[in-house]
């Protein structure tokens, strides 16, 4: 059985606290003299750089969460192993079309912060798996590794599906937010039983996705030039920070995208910037991919901005490729 050890856990602490230190006495030293600015500025900045990857890391736990009783009247709290053998918990909302959807959640979240979406489809007839992925929730885990191990939880809980005798092995569906997004993108690519996804906030996976490539008319200006270096270095370390904390190395979202066609795809981006970086990923998903831009909407509360738009389409598209 494959799990991360506490280890890893307990080095990144030890690291973030050493720089919080460090931090904290740099301070003194520049409130008493202008001049260790020149040091202390990049050691808050890197403070900064190392809680924003610890965070993203090892989030913290939402174990409970209230429960909407009409919904969980005839819920199962479900446990099973993901496909690396890491134990991981989820509650199963029985449906009546013999179709299934699972639900994956953002970091820092659980299968219980997806109960919006949970109502509406289970409202359509889909069973419903509400899961929490590793290092959230109660699932087993000290590291989330932003989809890469992720991939493996999705995995498992399809695997569990198809074992449960009452769903139909053609009519499995996922709906990711953000983190879960990323899972189930990944996921896909291990489990064929996947047969449509829908993916709101599907952010950058690496350096290649995250920055865009300098416009010709502005190659040739020295200082705009140099920015653009300059943030890409910055973008290039918080990655290789990123990924050692987390032991992982994700591969572009944009390499691996294309692989889910001909299956049914979803995007749903919120914000100009995500609405860019998804015209990417669905121009590389082919003609598997429709994407939904909701440019006023915060990330990850498409279902809170569009609260009759969004069941509505999120249905017809399951409701299409599952032929529910």
């Amino acid at each position: 059985m494959t799990t991360w050890p506490r280890w890893r856990y307990i080095r990144n602490l030890t690291i973030l606290l050493v720089l919080a230190a460090g931090s904290l006495f740099a301070l003194t030293r520049v409130c008493a003299s202008p001049i260790y600015w020149l040091w202390g500025l990049p050691l808050f900045y890197l403070t900064y750089l190392v809680w924003n990857a610890f965070s993203f890391a090892h989030p913290r736990r939402l174990r409970y969460w209230p429960l909407r009783e009409s919904l969980f009247a005839n819920a199962e709290n479900v446990r099973f192993k993901s496909r690396d053998g890491l134990p991981l918990f989820a509650w199963y909302l029985p449906g009546n079309n013999g179709a299934a959807i699972l639900l994956a959640h953002g970091l820092g979240g659980s299968g219980l912060l997806m109960q919006g979406h949970a109502e509406f489809l289970r409202d359509a007839g889909y069973s419903i798996l509400l899961l929490d992925l590793r290092a959230h929730g109660r699932s087993h885990g000290h590291t989330s590794t932003y989809g890469v191990l992720e991939a493996q939880d999705v995995a498992g809980a399809v695997d569990y599906l198809l074992s449960r005798g009452d769903i139909d092995a053609a009519k499995i569906g996922v709906l990711g937010m953000s983190l879960g997004a990323q899972a189930a993108l990944r996921g896909a690519l291990q489990s064929e039983a996947i047969r449509a996804l829908v993916l709101e906030g599907l952010g950058p996976a690496d350096i290649q996705d995250r920055l865009r490539p300098m416009p010709v008319e502005e190659r040739g200006r020295a200082l705009r030039r140099l920015r653009h270096k300059i943030v890409y270095l910055l973008a290039l370390f918080d990655q290789r920070l990123f990924n050692f904390f987390t032991g992982q190395h994700p591969t572009p979202v944009t390499a691996v995208i294309g692989n889910i066609a001909p299956r049914p795809l979803l995007l749903i981006a919120c914000g100009p910037r995500e609405i860019e970086l998804n015209r990417q990923f669905c121009a590389a998903a082919q003609e598997s991919c429709v994407l939904w831009e909701l440019p006023h909407a915060k990330h990850a509360a498409g279902l809170l901005h569009e609260p009759e738009e969004y069941p509505r389409r999120v249905v017809a598209f399951f409701n299409e490729a599952l032929r529910a």
